[in-house]
């Protein structure tokens, strides 16, 4: 828990990573959270296939500022290699190493910051897909989730 004087932008995600809508998704085995270090939330989403992927999610800023997320190896605390990377369903185009590796391997999405700021446009374009302040991580998490149903995450070697 935080501290007395935390940053109210940490104080406003850990009351959302508490919430009922949050802990439905943990139940469910949708994602879950492996850490919060602030400013970054590491969590584990799963995929079609059952595995999971690592994001590291930087949320300085939250809510009013999109979450900016990354592929990430939780065992060895960096970056998902590119070929660890998910595939099939929308997985590619969401995770697309012709664009993602520019942006700081975020996610080509209209709720992830590195998207938003590729393409402003996107906020008007995309509203029910996009990030806007009255989001909740779990809006973030979920949208992972959903581009993950199809796609199967290839085992990062011990």
């Amino acid at each position: 828990m935080s501290e007395p004087g935390s940053d109210p932008c940490q104080l406003r995600l850990e009351r959302d990573l508490g919430s009922s809508e949050f802990e439905s998704g943990v139940g469910a085995g949708l994602w879950r959270v492996v850490k919060l270090s602030w400013p970054t939330l590491d969590v584990v989403i799963t995929a079609g296939d059952g595995a999971d992927l690592g994001m590291r999610i930087l949320v300085d800023g939250y809510p009013g500022v999109a979450p900016g997320g990354q592929p990430w190896d939780h065992g060895l605390d960096g970056p998902l290699p590119i070929t660890c990377w998910p595939s099939g369903g929308t997985a590619p185009q969401v995770f697309n190493p012709n664009w993602s590796p520019s942006y700081s391997n975020a996610p080509y999405m209209a709720c992830d910051r590195g998207g938003l700021a590729a393409h402003p446009n996107w906020a008007t374009e995309h509203p029910a897909r996009a990030w806007n302040p009255g989001r909740t991580i779990v809006f973030y998490v979920r949208e992972i989730h959903r581009e993950l149903r199809g796609a199967t995450v290839p085992q990062v070697a011990a």
